[in-house]
């Protein structure tokens, strides 16, 4: 099977414009060689991607199911294009992301507004996304780096501590736990919890401490958002337990958080890279400057 990039464009631009003399026109082609470029392509798949008459053209029913994939193909090509015309450049290109959701609303949007002001003509993709998929996205080379919990096991990844972010205890405002000397698990214990759901990587961290302690976390709600649990502890249904990182207990009426101050209910956030793979110089550069704003420098790496 031998396909091209000038089929596969042929065959998108006839689909978007649903003319052969239109598409022809933007690719500036003949007519007749546009048309041999999509007889070729359908040629190599064996599928016919169109229905032709003298009036119009229209794609046929696999045609459409092929089309998001090849649409994809282009732009993913033509992104890589341009970056590797900026590989070179620390001013130019793609930092492509992935980060806890927590910290992709506090801390990122600051971080990359401050370094596009030397650098405005990068631009960003930014994966929120929980901590077990951030580091499969780092791995699968689909993003440059990642920003979440540390984890020991993750031999292949080098990770850079940026900061230690401490479990916040989100309260109805005049409850009872306010005036508590310590927070342990056995005061958590004594209310209702509201906790984020399994697999995030808040819950993991709640149940990690409760399992040290000799108990288990037993919600009486848990719940996807953090926004949502906040609500949930506005209307007296039980207490949160939610990271400092997190914006939606912070100037919400009638709700006040306290730090927990046991060691267990800390988390590290980390950036995680592919080891011994190449960085281009514009996500270094941007890697270098989140390390200089967390003071991780003297930290370095987590083996």
């Amino acid at each position: 099977m031998h396909i091209t990039l000038g089929q596969i464009r042929a065959f998108v631009t006839v689909a978007s414009t649903n003319s052969f003399t239109r598409a022809a026109e933007v690719l500036a082609l003949s007519q007749p060689a546009l048309t041999n470029r999509v007889r070729q392509f359908e040629e190599a798949l064996g599928l016919r991607l169109f229905d032709r008459n003298t009036r119009s053209v229209e794609l046929t029913h696999v045609g459409r199911e092929l089309l998001p994939i090849f649409l994809r193909t282009i732009t993913e090509f033509e992104g890589a294009v341009v970056n590797a015309r900026d590989f070179v450049s620390k001013t130019k290109g793609l930092v492509r992301l992935a980060c806890l959701p927590s910290c992709a609303a506090t801390m990122l949007p600051e971080l990359i507004a401050r370094f596009q002001l030397d650098h405005p003509n990068v631009t960003f993709e930014v994966e929120d996304a929980l901590n077990s998929a951030i580091a499969t996205l780092v791995r699968e080379d689909r993003v440059d780096f990642g920003i979440g919990m540390a984890d020991a096991n993750d031999d292949d990844l080098e990770q850079i501590k940026l900061f230690d972010d401490a479990m916040m205890l989100v309260h109805p405002e005049g409850h009872p736990v306010a005036d508590a000397p310590t927070i342990s698990v056995e005061t958590l214990a004594t209310y209702p919890l509201i906790l984020m759901n399994r697999g995030s990587s808040v819950r993991d961290l709640v149940d990690g401490a409760f399992i040290a302690a000799g108990r288990t976390a037993t919600p009486a709600c848990q719940v996807r958002y953090m926004s949502t649990a906040v609500a949930l502890v506005r209307a007296g249904l039980g207490l949160a337990i939610l990271p400092s990182t997190a914006v939606e207990f912070r100037s919400q009426a009638n709700v006040r958080a306290r730090r927990i101050q046991d060691p267990a209910f800390t988390r590290t956030i980390v950036l995680m890279r592919r080891r011994h793979s190449p960085v281009r110089p514009v996500v270094q550069t941007f890697i270098d400057s989140i390390c200089v704003a967390a003071g991780s420098v003297s930290c370095g790496f987590i083996e």
